[in-house]
């Protein structure tokens, strides 16, 4: 799989994930932030995870931000 290609995750896999990387706790806590609107995340409201800058970023629900999120893809290209 190329490594631009976008891999989904399933809701119910979605807490495996994040333990995997190190943030479910993070997440649970609201202590991580969706990337482009700085609002608090929680499990119900990540609609993304992506790495950005060696780091582990996330993305919330609001269009304007997933938006964000395809212009961030495309610029790095």
């Amino acid at each position: 799989m190329r490594e631009n290609q976008i891999k989904a995750v399933l809701q119910r896999d979605l807490k495996k994930l994040l333990k995997s990387l190190g943030v479910y706790d993070a997440v649970c806590g609201s202590r991580e932030c969706c990337y482009f609107c700085r609002e608090p995340l929680s499990l119900e409201t990540i609609s993304a995870v992506f790495p950005y800058d060696e780091s582990v970023c996330f993305c919330c629900g609001r269009p304007e931000c997933c938006n964000a999120m395809l212009n961030l893809e495309q610029e790095e290209r």
